[in-house]
């Protein structure tokens, strides 16, 4: 039996309420407190007899503040549950939930089905076991990830992923993500689905988390959107997962076109998507007439086709496709300028390099503390993409071992390039006023931080009160 009860808010009234049931030696198995005005009290007691609930309504009802009791068939909570579940089962496209872990917690019909399972069985698997190519941690560890329309094959049938992060508090914090709710929609348009960009997981480490999040802002607005950074620094992932950050996904496409070829030159919006994004790789390599030409059909795009241009030089924009595009600019730091983060993007590049295919068990590499230390010393002039190629001989050579562990005999040689500090600023300059230089310059990036010299002492490595002489003795002290 469930029974309803309207009383005041105030101290001490659900202890009184309960220890009446106590007292008739009623079991509440379970309860809820809210109501549309949060005037009431739900509770469920499975094994009480309308003679008990007589007599227990009427003790009830001396209870002071107390102005109601009644019988009811389900409590909110019960009913919330009862309607969504009906619903799901009505609902003819995959909707799941799963954990932080990636297990399942939860799953309709519809995608029992799609993953050939029965629908009891379906709760505690995990998800990777359906969708083994999907970055399933990556997804549930964070917002900055792709969410519409991620093109998943599952047993032979192609959807686009829809995901809704689960969050404990209004917060963009990893720990306030509980897990997510997974939506798959049917698309048989394969042809499209193939010229989706691979959806990729970012690496938010260091200070590339800024940059996800303020990607994650950017990517629902319309404004033309300009991703500028080195060579290999992650351009053209950022593009595309602007595209999965986007509402547009979920149905709309993705064009992306190399903009120094001479293919978009000839290019008419009538060939553009109707709907959905289109990325332009390096419009700056174009001619300045082509540039001008690229931005009149720019001009007729439909507000429904987001342009978004990856730029490695934006100074060699003309000035109208660079004021196009001078809304939104996001500018992505070198792997250089992220050493404190080498061994989690070291490790997230091999974890890359050991995903399974069609099938395969996970092989989990590491990086020994020395092949680590070699990273972490080297300036990276290809940034991601050097690292990325680096780390996949590597890892092909400690398989071939039968090893697991990379160690600082599976790098191969690194090329001899200029590294470190340009040394034209240098010129006049002796060994010590050099030296001088280089640290005054980094004891007043640490400054303008506002850091204090016990947290300045530990970036550097040395201790504080040699980071007080220092800043004495090139008048930086405050």
């Amino acid at each position: 039996m469930r029974v309803e009860i309207t009383c005041d808010n105030r101290v001490g009234i659900l202890h009184e309420i309960t220890a009446i049931f106590a007292d008739y030696r009623v079991n509440v198995a379970s309860g809820e407190l809210g109501g549309d005005s949060g005037d009431k009290v739900y509770l469920s007691a499975p094994g009480m007899l309308n003679t008990q609930f007589n007599a227990i309504e009427k003790s009830l009802l001396q209870v002071p503040g107390l102005k109601r009791v009644r019988r009811i068939s389900l409590i909110p909570s019960e009913r919330r549950h009862f309607e969504l579940d009906t619903l799901l089962r009505h609902v003819s496209e995959p909707v799941l939930s799963v954990d932080r872990e990636g297990r399942i917690v939860a799953a309709n019909l519809a995608a029992a089905r799609a993953f050939g399972v029965g629908v009891d069985r379906v709760p505690g698997m995990q998800l990777q076991r359906f969708l083994p190519l999907l970055q399933v941690a990556e997804l549930l560890r964070d917002f900055a990830v792709p969410r519409y329309g991620v093109p998943v094959t599952v047993r032979g049938s192609s959807f686009r992923l829809e995901w809704v992060p689960i969050a404990l508090a209004d917060s963009n914090e990893v720990e306030s993500l509980a897990g997510a709710v997974l939506t798959l929609q049917a698309d048989a348009d394969t042809a499209v689905l193939s010229r989706l960009p691979p959806p990729v997981a970012l690496w938010d480490f260091d200070l590339r988390r800024r940059v996800c999040l303020d990607l994650q802002q950017m990517a629902g607005l319309v404004s033309p959107l300009l991703i500028t950074g080195e060579e290999g620094s992650g351009k053209s992932t950022f593009a595309g997962a602007a595209h999965y950050l986007s509402p547009v996904a979920s149905r709309g496409e993705c064009l992306r076109l190399d903009a120094s070829s001479a293919a978009v030159v000839g290019l008419m919006p009538r060939d553009w998507p109707g709907a959905g994004t289109l990325i332009l790789d390096e419009p700056e390599k174009l001619p300045a007439a082509a540039q001008l030409s690229l931005l009149r059909h720019l001009r007729e795009l439909p507000r429904s086709v987001r342009p978004v241009a990856t730029c490695r030089q934006p100074e060699l924009l003309q000035p109208g496709l660079a004021q196009f595009f001078s809304s939104l600019v996001l500018e992505l730091p070198p792997l250089r300028s992220m050493r404190p983060a080498m061994d989690r993007f070291a490790t997230a590049i091999l974890w890359e390099v050991g995903r399974p295919k069609s099938g395969d068990d996970q092989v989990q590499l590491s990086l020994s503390a020395g092949a680590l230390e070699r990273l972490h010393a080297h300036d990276w002039p290809r940034n991601f993409a050097g690292l990325l190629d680096f780390l996949a001989v590597a890892a092909r050579r400690s398989r071939a071992r039968g090893e697991t562990l990379v160690t600082v005999d599976d790098l191969p040689e690194l090329a001899p390039h200029n590294d470190g500090l340009p040394l034209d600023w240098a010129r006049g300059l002796n060994y010590r006023e050099a030296m001088d230089k280089v640290e005054r310059g980094m004891l007043q990036a640490l400054v303008q931080q506002r850091l204090s010299t016990r947290e300045m002492a530990r970036r550097l490595g040395i201790s504080h009160t040699a980071v007080a002489n220092k800043l004495r003795r090139h008048g930086l002290a405050r």
